[in-house]
């Protein structure tokens, strides 16, 4: 056991910083974002770990899904009949496998909206450092618990009980500019992008992106694990 106050173990600690681009529909985002968490917790008294840094992404831009979103079913459809039976049959079966892995409940009558609202709410969250915490519990109450993210009181609700100043959750949520600035940020975060959403991002001190080379996709927590052994070594 050290000796080192804990002020001191902090310090001697490495750095861990990450970055991840997630899109609020995205399975595959809640998926990393649990794994992430996971492995963070498990690593937590040998790795100093930054507030994670989120650029928020949309795949389909507002307007696209009706004011009370599109059934996630009739969206598979929407693309045809041989990729509908990829999505239905394979692909998400394969998702919610990985989400039951980590404590994730899908459900399959969830609808897709546009997540204008809830990017906007992000960035405030991320002022006052409680990103992490918003984006958990988001993903988990529209995924698991089929609330509309946008919902302008449950996310009032959820920032302010993170001690964010209700002023300036409103302000967020009533800024005219919000959907403009909104596709400034997913179409700046498409240059970053190597591939799809989500994209993790982890660096340890001065190093280069780890998860650029890394094996292997963010869908367990091993995955983030094998990257954190390697920052404690």
């Amino acid at each position: 056991t050290s000796t080192l106050p804990p002020c001191a173990r902090l310090l001697a600690m490495p750095r861990v910083e990450v970055k991840v681009i997630l899109d609020f529909m995205c399975p595959w985002s809640f998926i990393g974002m649990r794994s992430l968490q996971l492995a963070r917790e498990r690593f937590a008294d040998r790795l100093d770990f930054a507030p994670i840094e989120f650029v928020p992404f949309e795949f389909d831009p507002p307007g696209t899904y009706p004011p009370e979103g599109t059934d996630w079913t009739d969206y598979c459809k929407g693309y045809g009949e041989a990729k509908a039976r990829f999505l239905l049959e394979e692909k998400l079966p394969r998702a919610f496998e990985l989400g039951r892995a980590v404590g994730i409940n899908f459900r399959m009558e969830r609808r897709i909206v546009h997540t204008v609202d809830v990017n906007a709410a992000l960035e405030v969250a991320q002022r006052h450092r409680v990103a992490d915490r918003f984006v958990l519990e988001t993903l988990s109450e529209h995924f698991e618990n089929l609330k509309d993210p946008n919902e302008a009181t449950a996310l009032r609700a959820r920032l302010e009980s993170f001690g964010v100043p209700s002023a300036e959750v409103e302000a967020a949520l009533s800024d005219p500019s919000r959907t403009r600035r909104n596709a400034e940020r997913t179409r700046a975060a498409r240059s970053l992008l190597r591939g799809g959403v989500p994209q993790f991002e982890v660096r340890c001190g001065s190093s280069e992106d780890m998860c650029a080379s890394a094996p292997g996709g963010p869908t367990s927590p091993e995955y983030f694990e094998r990257l954190f052994q390697l920052c404690a070594s």
